[in-house]
């Protein structure tokens, strides 16, 4: 195994490891966020350290489930228990984001915490995405990237300069660029990487500071050019699907016949498709990607684009199946696999839909479906 790979599983296995740590004793702030459409470069360049909040390592929902009930979303239940628990005690601010009314809510139960329970931190903002991409959303959304970023500058007594988003966005761009490299060796016929392994690595950058993730992405894309996965007899699936942490459960899946070369996960792929432009305006730019490119349902308008984004992966990596991962409750992923159900009758691709409780278990029913649906996959193709 390549040790830089070692290294990364093991930051994708913990909140808190010794990249955050050394941030802050450096002096820089940690601000947490929960959604992809919350701009990282802008954090970046006020002089922070953007860290997407996690439910790894989450056992139950006890404390969580006191505030959200039992038909709400699993993933936002096991973060914002550990939460209540101090998990995050580290972070000095949390940006949430209008993603989906379960995400939405986290904000005001957080704001409610601080109040009667004093749970930090103190710095607790709300980021709005419009959910269509009209030119009249994105000179909203532009109107949103300013305020954030003046919200920063005051809260933090920070200098949030146009220099200092151009630098931001150069080396979240560097970062994009390696993990666009690292997908494309997975269209070789004997990928160097796994897609469980994929998923920590994409999970393992949102964890630690930008500058740590280009060094450890550019020592693994080096170990990584000699090492190649025996993938005689194995499905080459596609994922797809919103927030994915579970490593275990790629892990089974692929351990039933397959190898997922290629994901369409927001914690995924999805983040690296495409790169902030590098002229012009920098925070019209940095709006411009966000907006229009880090598409998934929320966004209403776009269906056909998502559609046709995910075909082309499929024939890219010359994908057999496409596996589609939603949580339970999800209306939008459950509008989203409806849709896609009718593409994949009409282009004639297999897909299998899992839902799924954020590490709530039925492990065994789910292997048993894949099982089932690879069996199904191999007698199409002999």
């Amino acid at each position: 195994m390549s040790d830089t790979l070692d290294i990364i599983k093991k930051l994708a296995e913990k909140d808190v490891n010794e990249y955050i740590t050394q941030a802050a004793d450096e002096g820089r702030k940690i601000l947490g966020y929960m959604c992809s459409f919350v701009p990282e470069e802008i954090i970046h360049a006020a002089g922070m350290v953007p860290y997407r909040l996690r439910a790894v390592g989450s056992k139950e929902t006890r404390l969580g489930d006191t505030y959200y009930s039992a038909i709400n979303c699993s993933l936002v239940r096991h973060i914002f228990d550990k939460a209540l628990n101090s998990e995050f005690a580290f972070l000095n601010g949390v940006v949430f984001m209008n993603g989906c009314d379960h995400a939405r809510r986290m904000y005001d139960n957080w704001r409610n915490a601080f109040q009667t329970q004093g749970l930090g931190p103190e710095f607790l903002h709300m980021f709005v995405a419009p959910h269509t991409t009209s030119e009249t959303s994105f000179q909203r959304f532009l109107d949103e990237l300013r305020d954030f970023s003046d919200v920063l500058e005051k809260h933090f007594n920070a200098a949030l300069t146009t220099e200092a988003l151009q630098n931001s966005i150069a080396i979240y761009n560097q970062r994009r660029e390696l993990l666009r490299g690292l997908n494309e060796m997975r269209k070789l016929p004997e990928p160097p990487i796994f897609g469980a392994e994929m998923l920590a690595v994409q999970s393992a950058m949102t964890s630690i500071p930008v500058e740590n993730a280009v060094d450890l992405l550019e020592q693994l894309t080096i170990e990584l050019q000699n090492r190649r996965i025996d993938g005689e007899g194995k499905l080459r699936i596609v994922l797809a699907g919103g927030a994915m942490e579970e490593i275990e459960h790629i892990q089974m899946i692929e351990s039933c016949g397959a190898i997922a070369v290629a994901d369409n996960l927001c914690t995924g792929g999805r983040r690296a498709d495409v790169s902030v432009e590098e002229y012009g305006d920098p925070i019209a730019a940095v709006a411009k990607r966000y907006l229009y490119e880090v598409s998934c349902p929320r966004m209403i308008d776009e269906f056909d684009k998502r559609s046709a984004s995910l075909e082309k992966i499929m024939k890219d990596y010359r994908t057999d199946a496409l596996i589609t991962e939603k949580l339970m409750f999800c209306d939008l992923w459950g509008g989203e696999n409806f849709l896609l159900k009718q593409e994949s009758k009409r282009l004639g691709f297999p897909m299998l839909s899992l839902e799924r409780e954020m590490y709530g278990g039925g492990e065994g029913q789910m292997r048993t479906r894949v099982q089932a649906f690879f069996e199904m996959v191999r007698n199409r193709q002999s």
